[in-house]
């Protein structure tokens, strides 16, 4: 029976090459795209769950409140957390820390010299608490004693070739200081799907002593293991009695401490915050993802359905001749089940074939595959296969013999209802789809057009130098011998730059209030060439001046901050005095008012900052040196930089960037997506362009006896094509008013996650109903322009 099943189903392939192509290409592209966007989809959701026991490890991020108003939410914690709740807390059955200053070090091997990022200090139980396999030392003293670091198998390679590292040193040099560190373990590379990327981890016992159990400073990720069954909310609701016993420092005091405490697997795709270090991915893209997967895929199915029911009446005759031939329902119903088997092996592997060149090409995305996700997807493939095969076999195994055979079978209504919802069904994905597409791309040109209230253009930044002896001097004689360049204009010095997160925060009020009024502000230590160079615009009082003593400790809000602080207006703020966290004994004077700029990405709302010079915080460092740059002659320019550099700070290696390219880095993602949707969307398309083909081929052979009868009653050409068209038209007509709604709710929904986003505008709901109707008369008017031009008598000859 087997063999004759499947005779039969080639034959029947074979006979109608044009429909069983369209329906296996289609099948095919549907596939491969649900294929590749769940292995997106899988690598996303798959982040940090490699380590042992992780259900059972969460992350402690710091909330603070005023009153019932929350005022902070980081991601990070202090030092101190941990050893309180480990001490306090039975539900804590261990804890592991890394803190890092989001400062870079320059590495160096002799002459071998890096400068690096992937850097932190590491509690001692690292390795043990996590599950990142160490290939060469022992997790349970590898970061144990002091002036000690593991480093990754890269960096391995990068400052030691093929020799073993164990027992080699490495120098690490900050701005302030430079560690002589041990090699004493080897680590692999962190996965892809970590949310960790770390290459050197020095122990906990290298770091100051003073931070390795403050509570005042929250640049570490602290990870707890409770015991299974505990109740987290119970345990963050402890909390805050706890930090009342510990936080005996004057900065935020008045504030209520609290924590949440995250699940290691959900960090990823959870909303990045405030001293967020790694790059995080997005929820909302990810099931968005997931759902244009699924809508490709029921598009393709209905295809397969919309086709295999349409060739209903040519098949007629067949069923009529098999029933009356003694064959039973469930016999006819397994063949036509067993034909869509067949389309649906074969789509596979032409899918399979498609992956392989997708995965064999660069794609902006990681994936991943394991044996759960190619078991749900072999399942999906299954059903999908039944499901759209099942509906046509019933059909077919339905047929009447007697009407068959007499040529009196049609559809009945409800079935050309069916069949019409499904194509409704289709255009309404498809709309969705070219409307979603439209306003990812129109947000992103949104947000690279908008004037950012600060002049990053020609704008070359350098990384300023690691521990130098007569650092002070140094630096003064390199800017001097910058400014005597030809093609530097100018020169400063910031703690960050835009495009980068502040990252320093303290907490300030006005000098008349009490401190219970105490907020937090980004602190951006600047010289006085910043404002100026950068091309700030001062709205009330004045920026820094050269030789200027009051200026040094005079303070620059932007109007966030002025709002922040509770000033009338920018002119009220000027003159008034600040008190600044772990103050000097004096307040700091407010001298000027600069408007609002995009510090970083427009996915952002302002942040209040402050602008200062204050000499009495020597530990808010300068990280970066910008130079506004003007010249043809890039290349050279940068080649005379170096040379100078090289002269004064032989420690340290020469890097440098432009601005505007990299601020532009984070929309990176954004565009990214943008970009996957737009293909995905075309292939949404094209999918349904080909199943309109087939039904429009199909229509017009149905059709070719009423067309000749119009045509002797003396219609044109152009009214039968506009009788044939208007069949479709009116289907997205129809799909149009139930999409366009849905996609309005939606795009909002998903542009809440923008603090500066653009408006909706009628046209971008309109030019998608426009592009899918040219499209459909583009891929029928081929068809229905050829059978309206046909010759009547031809047409009616066999009548």
């Amino acid at each position: 029976m087997f063999r004759n099943y499947l005779k039969s189903a080639w034959r029947i392939l074979h006979r109608n090459k044009t429909y069983s192509a369209i329906s296996i290409l289609g099948l095919a592209l549907g596939l491969a795209a649900f294929i590749l966007i769940n292995a997106y989809v899988h690598f996303e959701n798959s982040f940090d769950r490699m380590h042992k026991d992780g259900e059972n490890i969460y992350r402690v991020e710091s909330r603070f409140y005023k009153g019932d108003q929350l005022v902070n939410d980081w991601a990070t914690s202090t030092n101190g957390y941990a050893l309180a709740m480990k001490d306090n807390f039975p539900e804590v059955e261990s804890y592991t820390r890394i803190n890092f200053s989001g400062s870079e070090v320059v590495m160096r091997n002799n002459d071998i010299k890096f400068r690096e990022q992937r850097i932190c200090f590491a509690d001692s139980n690292f390795f043990s608490f996590f599950s990142y396999p160490l290939l060469q030392g022992d997790p349970h003293t590898v970061l144990k004693n002091t002036n000690t670091v593991a480093i990754s198998q890269s960096a391995a390679r990068r400052y030691f070739g093929a020799a073993n590292p164990m027992g080699r040193f490495l120098d690490i040099s900050t701005i302030s200081r430079t560690y002589h560190c041990m090699v004493t373990g080897v680590f692999a590379d962190f996965p892809a799907n970590s949310t960790l990327h770390k290459d050197y981890l020095l122990s906990w016992a290298t770091s100051p002593v003073w931070q390795q159990t403050t509570w005042y400073l929250h640049q570490s990720y602290t990870w707890l293991h409770l015991k299974p069954g505990t109740d987290v909310h119970a345990v963050e609701a402890k909390f805050p009695a706890l930090a009342e016993r510990y936080k005996d420092g004057p900065a935020l005091k008045e504030l209520k401490w609290a924590i949440t405490l995250i699940p290691l697997a959900d960090i990823h795709l959870n909303p990045a915050k405030q001293y967020e270090e790694e790059t995080k991915g997005d929820r909302k893209a990810v099931n968005f993802l997931s759902g244009i997967a699924w809508f490709i895929l029921f598009i393709a199915c209905i295809n397969y359905i919309n086709l295999s029911t349409a060739r209903a009446v040519q098949r007629s005759k067949e069923v009529g001749v098999r029933k009356v031939s003694g064959a039973r329902r469930w016999q006819l119903a397994s063949q036509f089940l067993f034909e869509s088997f067949l389309v649906g092996v074969l789509a596979l592997v032409f899918a399979i074939g498609l992956v392989s060149l997708v995965l064999a090409a660069s794609v902006p995305y990681s994936l991943s595959f394991d044996t759960g996700l190619c078991i749900r997807l072999f399942v999906v493939f299954v059903a999908c296969i039944v499901g759209s095969g099942l509906y046509p076999a019933l059909v077919l195994a339905g047929l009447k013999p007697i009407a068959v055979l007499k040529g009196r079978y049609s559809f009945s209504p409800a079935g050309l209802r069916f069949r019409k919802g499904l194509v409704i069904f289709q255009f309404t994905l498809s709309l969705l789809l070219i409307a979603g597409t439209l306003a990812i791309f129109r947000q992103i040109r949104f947000m690279l057009q908008q004037p950012l209230g600060v002049n990053i253009d020609q704008t070359l930044v350098v990384k300023v130098p690691v521990n130098t002896p007569d650092y002070a001097q140094k630096a003064a004689a390199w800017r001097t011998s910058l400014l005597n360049l030809s093609g530097v204009k100018g020169v400063t010095g910031s703690g960050s730059i835009p495009g980068r997160e502040v990252g320093e925060f303290l907490a300030n009020r006005r000098y008349s209030d009490a401190k219970q009024n105490e907020r937090t502000y980004e602190m951006l230590k600047v010289d006085p060439d910043f404002i100026g160079l950068y091309g700030m615009k001062v709205i009330a009082g004045r920026g820094f001046g050269q030789g200027r003593l009051a200026d040094s400790t005079g303070l620059v809000l932007n109007e966030a901050a002025v709002q922040q602080f509770g000033f009338a207006s920018p002119e009220a703020a000027i003159g008034e005095r600040i008190w600044l966290e772990v103050n000097p004994g004096r307040p700091d004077k407010v001298i000027g008012v600069i408007r609002n700029y995009h510090q970083q990405s427009l996915q952002q709302d302002y942040t209040p900052v402050i602008l200062f010079m204050d000499p009495a915080y020597p530990w808010v460092p300068v990280h970066y040196y910008s130079l506004k740059v003007s010249t043809a002659d890039i290349a050279g320019l940068v080649g005379r930089i170096k040379t100078t550099w090289a002269g004064l700070f032989p420690e340290s290696s020469f890097d440098y960037f432009f601005l505007d390219e990299y601020y532009d880095q984070q929309y990176r993602r954004e565009r990214q997506f943008g970009q996957v949707v737009g293909w995905f969307s075309a292939l949404a398309i094209v999918i349904a362009c080909m199943g309109l083909f087939g039904l429009t081929a199909y229509t017009v052979t149905r059709r070719t006896k009423e067309i000749g009868v119009r045509k002797t009653l003396g219609a044109s050409v152009a009214g039968i094509t506009r009788l044939l068209t208007w069949e479709f038209v009116r289907l997205i007509v129809i799909a149009g008013a139930v999409a366009l709604p849905l996609a309005g709710w939606l795009i909002s929904q998903w542009m809440q996650g923008y603090a500066f986003r653009t408006t909706l505008v009628w046209w971008q709901f309109a030019l998608p109903v426009a592009l899918l109707i040219a499209i459909t008369i583009a891929t029928t008017g081929w068809l229905t322009v050829r059978a309206a031009r046909i010759n009547p008598a031809n047409a009616l000859k066999e009548e």
